[in-house]
């Protein structure tokens, strides 16, 4: 792993344990600056959600992140501020569909409470990266969709009419059905191994469901797509009077219950945070499922659980692939360390 001109880092050059690393310093020292340039380095990407000139380092003229996977591949993004480039194998990648997917990443921060009792967005958002993470070719359907909402939802603002609607409202029912046919099957697989990891870590159940805003039996193509349309001549008149489109899957949600409540307004701040990690081991155990052992990513993740919880997470984690884990304070846990000070990483020799 190679980082130069990344936030507060200064240049990096270390080689990884296949299984458990540890990042033990200071706050502000760069910890969670590494973890986002593994992050970037994955998936093209910050997890904070910020430009790529917020991670350019102040008075650095390019950032450069590269690194390579167990299996052989290598991967390197350029940004000089103006431009960024992604290489995959030494070849160029112009698409980031071709890109996403070379080294699969989940990451378990802070803020993953936010999964929980954050609006809907933040859901949605997590099962379409989790799909995209294993499906390549779903960044392109997904797209389609967002590009055919925005055209809709601007008709609408513009009061523009059934007529100049009614063509959008077809591209909204073809590529909604698209994105359905991904994210139906996918988000069974995955809200029902998030109801096994909350049981293991709660020791008592809850239900994860998915909260369609288009209701189709059976769910299949055609029939969705005949719901889709009858659902968007519903809802067009409120439509217009709000301006944006009312049903699809920019629409649906997850929901998360137990004993009857919702957790995202009635779970206590432990329920909720472990209702959070359940997610993400489902995404790790989905993203297996498509293709390798994935990369954990954990920012002080389990310091908000009990010790008995936080050492199930940590150990449920490694079972599933390389871990990073990155800590204010020290701990004994088997795997190398790395010390963070003012930008620098250093590998602790072993006693």
């Amino acid at each position: 792993m190679a980082v130069r001109g990344f936030r507060n880092l200064r240049r990096v050059e270390l080689e990884l344990d296949a299984g458990a690393n540890f990042l033990f310093g200071p706050n502000g020292a760069g910890k969670t600056s590494f973890l986002e340039a593994i992050h970037y380095l994955a998936i093209g990407r910050s997890f904070r959600r910020c430009p790529d000139s917020e991670m350019l380092g102040f008075g650095e003229p390019v950032l450069v992140v590269a690194g390579s996977a167990g299996n052989g591949e290598e991967a390197e993004i350029r940004f000089d501020g103006r431009e960024k480039r992604l290489c995959l194998n030494r070849t160029g990648v112009e698409r980031l569909s071709d890109y996403l997917g070379w080294l699969p990443v989940v990451v378990l921060l802070l803020d993953d409470i936010e999964l929980v009792r954050g609006g809907p967005a933040a859901r949605r958002g997590y099962l379409d990266m989790a799909i995209a993470k294993g499906r390549r070719d779903y960044i392109g359907v997904a797209g389609d969709y967002r590009r055919a909402v925005a055209q809709y939802n601007r008709l609408l603002e513009q009061r523009a009419g059934e007529v100049l609607c009614r063509p959008w409202e077809e591209e909204l029912v073809r590529t909604g059905v698209e994105v359905y046919r991904f994210r139906l099957g996918a988000a069974e697989r995955l809200l029902a191994a998030a109801e096994c990891h909350f049981a293991a870590l709660a020791g008592e159940s809850a239900r994860f469901g998915y909260r369609c805003s288009v209701k189709a039996e059976p769910v299949e193509p055609a029939r969705l797509a005949e719901a889709f349309r009858e659902r968007l001549e519903q809802t067009r008149r409120r439509a217009e009077e709000v301006g944006h489109a009312l049903v699809g899957p920019h629409r649906d949600d997850v929901v998360i219950e137990r004993g009857g409540r919702d957790l995202r307004r009635f779970g206590s701040v432990g329920e909720q945070r472990l209702a959070a990690v359940a997610l993400r081991l489902a995404e790790a155990d989905f993203v297996a499922d498509s293709a390798r052992g994935p990369v954990f990513l954990l920012d002080e993740a389990a310091s908000e659980l009990d010790e008995r919880r936080g050492g199930q997470v940590l150990a449920m984690v490694e079972k599933r692939g390389q871990v990073i884990y990155a800590a204010a304070r020290r701990f004994e846990a088997p795997g190398r360390e790395f010390r963070v000070e003012a930008g620098t990483v250093k590998e602790v020799p072993a006693a």
